[in-house]
């Protein structure tokens, strides 16, 4: 639905010129100079909006790795077809009201002429006061009052090809029958045709005033169709008398016709930086381009809980684990292979730590506590004394004396003087912790 935006674009832009036409140049008597201003508008402004300046346009990043979405067109009636085929309508009725006219004109230019050149084709209507104009075509009833008055009036409409304004208007007015805009310009140009045709017959008159009388005294005549220029306009009989006597205008006034230049500029900007439009298909400069690759990964919603683990089936051989899934569906409906752990990141330059091991979900789930059991106390061991332990006393002969050997003397140091020996060996013997005293030495009555 483009041309609809751009028809509505181009409209606005047609009301912007028209009001600044309103405000300072309808009144000022540089009649020509308006009826440029006029047509000019109704060309630029559907020229504007095909126009882009795009070295006024913001830098554009493009993210090549962003994915792009492509709507689905929906096959349903929309507002959008609505406005379309209420669009046509209106300008197929249009297109038949101007044909019709144009046959009636056909139909007038078919009779005989009264008087022909290369410059106009004077036609006759007998038993008719009306008199009108269409290109090199003039229709004079025989019943007007002083048809030469009438003629040199029509001649400048002819000469100056007034027509041709006519009926370009015509055209943009069955394109654009929704904007009243449309209809009050036509009509302002219609009035500045008139005003151009009356200024030249009263100047060749030489009397403003009788020439005033003379509009007045035939208002009443037979207007011809509406897209030719009728001498018998009652509708502009009042504003046509009153520019004939308007203060000309200086030469200073024609600066105010340059108000089209900044209107152009203000609006071509406005164009490009405030609709966003693929009508543009006229581009002045370049737009700065910068192409930007996603080598950030965007944060990914969070997996679905994992499903409980199956039940094991027995085999041949005892109990097989279940086999892990080869593809996991993903939170946006689509399945993916089930990929193992990326690696971890190498190393970074100057620091001496290793990063943690990266961890997956199956092996924190394959790690099991493993508990053990507690030690097994039994009665016995427990009435048993592991501290003090008593060797039995050593069973001593009178034949063989339990010989008492000496300690034997350890250095730990060379420098360090020996022990002296002792005559008898003492008393206790130590082994370890436990002390066990010597056997006492028998009488020799026992």
């Amino acid at each position: 639905m483009n041309w609809l935006y751009y028809l509505a674009e181009a409209n606005i832009y047609l009301g912007v010129f028209y009001l600044a036409y309103c405000l300072l140049l309808k009144k000022e008597t540089h009649y020509t100079f308006n009826r440029v201003y006029l047509l000019f508008v109704c060309a630029i402004a559907f020229v504007l909006p095909l126009i882009q300046l795009d070295f006024l346009k913001p830098t554009v990043y493009i993210n090549a790795g962003a994915p792009i979405d492509i709507p689905v067109a929906e096959k349903r009636l929309s507002w959008q077809s609505g406005l379309l085929y209420s669009y046509l309508t209106g300008v197929i009725i249009f297109t038949m009201q101007f044909m019709v006219k144009l046959y009636q004109l056909q139909k007038l230019a078919r009779l005989k002429p009264a008087y022909s050149s290369k410059d106009y084709t004077l036609i006759c209507l007998e038993g008719s006061t009306t008199a009108f104009s269409f290109f090199r075509y003039l229709f004079i009833g025989t019943d007007a009052a002083e048809p030469e008055m009438i003629k040199r009036h029509e001649l400048v409409h002819i000469r100056q090809k007034h027509s041709a304004d006519v009926m370009a208007l015509e055209l943009l007015k069955i394109i654009n029958w929704f904007n009243p805009t449309v209809y009050f310009l036509q009509n302002s140009l219609r009035s500045v045709h008139e005003y151009i045709a009356d200024d030249q017959t009263a100047l060749a008159a030489a009397d403003t005033t009788a020439y005033s009388s003379f509009l007045v005294n035939n208002a009443y005549g037979i207007s011809g169709p509406s897209f030719t220029h009728s001498f018998f306009n009652y509708n502009l009989l009042k504003k046509r008398i009153i520019m004939l006597h308007q203060k000309r205008s200086g030469n200073l006034a024609r600066l105010k016709y340059l108000i089209a230049l900044p209107l152009c500029a203000g609006l071509l900007c406005e164009s490009t930086l405030g609709f966003s439009k693929s009508y543009g298909f006229i581009n002045i400069g370049h737009a700065a381009t910068v192409l930007v690759t996603d080598t950030v990964p965007k944060k990914l919603p969070p997996p679905p809980p994992p499903a409980p683990p199956a039940k094991p089936k027995k085999g041949a051989k005892g109990l097989v684990p279940p086999t892990p899934p080869l593809t996991q569906i993903k939170p946006d409906g689509k399945s993916r292979p089930n990929l193992p752990p990326p690696p971890p990141p190498p190393l970074e330059k100057g620091k001496g730590k290793y990063p943690p091991p990266v961890i997956t979900k199956d092996d924190q789930a394959k790690k099991q506590d493993v508990k053990f059991p507690p030690p097994i106390v039994t009665k016995d061991k427990l009435t048993k004394k592991t501290k003090d332990v008593k060797f039995p006393k050593p069973v001593v002969t009178k034949d063989k004396p339990a010989k008492k050997e000496p300690i034997a003397d350890i250095r730990i140091d060379d420098s360090a003087p020996a022990p002296a020996k002792k005559a008898e060996q003492s008393a206790d013997i130590r082994i370890e912790d436990a002390v066990v005293p010597a056997p006492a030495k028998k009488s020799a009555d026992n």
